[in-house]
């Protein structure tokens, strides 16, 4: 396509490789991630280019507003790219382009009665013009379209050089609009982990003051009360309490999640422990494993009771002796094992505190485990075995 040729001129062998190049460097800017506004400029700059038609445009068809506006273009007055509209109906070459879905010529439009020829047309002095439908996924996107000033014949190689160019803007729009989608549901789904998370962080925090208001208040209690009995049940109940909520603090620390670091868990708990016996060491062996709090807060209270208990009655006043706590995971069973033993004197469930025993086995049952439990005069020994997700 040259304007300073005649009409009846056909494209030469020079001209196909010329159109051959130009697709190929097309493809290569097509497959990048570049946005619909300059990847339509491109092409009309490049087409323009070795084309040489002066005046190219790409046209996005509007459903909303029943029109093509022209989006992208070269060799246009100032106002025409990104404000000019055309009509969507058959006088107008782009609209019939939309409505057939297919290649429109007028080689001599100002005195073709099949079309009106636009005002835009007019004032640059248009006189042939070749239109191609840019389609995605089957769908009209809008149209591609070369003008000539000069009396233009546009043959097959023309339309199907034109074509190309509009298949692979499509693609591209198509690729861009599928990533873009992508994109912004990913961002969507990041914003919503995030709000989650921070709700429950909020949520987390909210827990953790309220279990300490409890701890508080009980260790007010306890302080006011005169009765060596009702002081040592508030101790024994503010252990619980601050075994829950060491439990949710190991939570806070893991974004997001519902599950707790057993083996710090432990930890914490064990030195949480005020034995008031300085002579009696505490030892914690744990595996690392993430348990659900569910089964954390359970297994943890349990852990709580029979540590106690030990202190109470596994040791004679100002006897030395130890506690060692063994936390161990089977993957292959998906189960963990808990072990509290001493080296104290031995103990029996009578002598053992009646309160204790009775929530060892309560919360034994909530984890679905069945305590085991021997005592002889070298020490007392418990082992409880429990799913670790159910």
């Amino acid at each position: 396509m040259n304007e300073s040729k005649s009409s009846g001129s056909a494209v030469t062998n020079e001209g196909l490789l010329q159109y051959q190049r130009a697709l190929a460097s097309f493809s290569r800017v097509a497959s990048e991630a570049i946005s619909p506004e300059r990847l339509a400029q491109h092409a009309c700059a490049q087409i323009s280019s070795v084309t040489r038609i002066r005046h190219v445009k790409v046209l996005k068809y509007r459903p909303d507003a029943g029109d093509l506006l022209v989006v992208a273009g070269v060799g246009w007055k100032p106002g025409v790219v990104g404000t000019a509209t055309f009509p969507i109906d058959r006088s107008s070459p782009p609209g019939r382009s939309i409505q057939t879905a297919a290649p429109v010529v007028s080689e001599d439009l100002p005195n073709d009665p099949e079309f009106t020829i636009s005002p835009v047309l007019a004032a640059h002095g248009i006189v042939s013009l070749l239109n191609v439908p840019v389609m995605i996924d089957g769908k009209n996107w809008g149209v591609l379209e070369v003008d000539s000033e000069a009396k233009r014949h546009f043959g097959e190689s023309d339309i199907g050089f034109l074509t190309a160019f509009a298949n692979m803007t499509g693609a591209a729009l198509a690729r861009y609009d599928a990533d873009q989608k992508a994109l912004a549901a990913a961002q969507a789904q990041v914003e919503a982990d995030v709000l989650w998370k921070a709700r429950v962080r909020e949520l987390q925090h909210r827990v953790k003051n309220n279990l300490q208001t409890v701890v508080s208040f009980l260790s007010q209690q306890r302080r006011q009360t005169s009765s060596p009995e009702t002081r040592i049940g508030l101790a024994s109940l503010m252990d619980r309490v601050q075994a829950i909520a060491l439990a949710h603090d190991q939570l806070s620390h893991r974004e997001g999640a519902s599950q707790v670091e057993f083996a710090d868990y432990l930890h914490s708990l064990c030195a949480n422990i005020d034995p008031h016996r300085e002579t009696v060491s505490v030892q914690v062996d744990a595996d690392e494993a993430l348990i659900p709090l569910d089964r954390a807060v359970p297994a943890g209270l349990i852990i709580n009771e029979l540590v106690t208990n030990a202190f109470k009655y596994a040791f004679d006043e100002a006897e030395s002796g130890s506690v060692r706590i063994e936390f161990r995971t089977n993957q292959e069973r998906g189960e963990g094992c808990i072990v509290v033993e001493d080296n104290g004197k031995g103990m029996e469930h009578s002598s053992s505190g009646g309160v204790g025993i009775k929530l060892v086995n309560a919360f034994a049952q909530q984890l679905g485990a069945r305590p085991e439990y021997e005592t002889n005069s070298s020490g007392t020994r418990w082992r409880i075995c429990f799913p670790l997700v159910i």
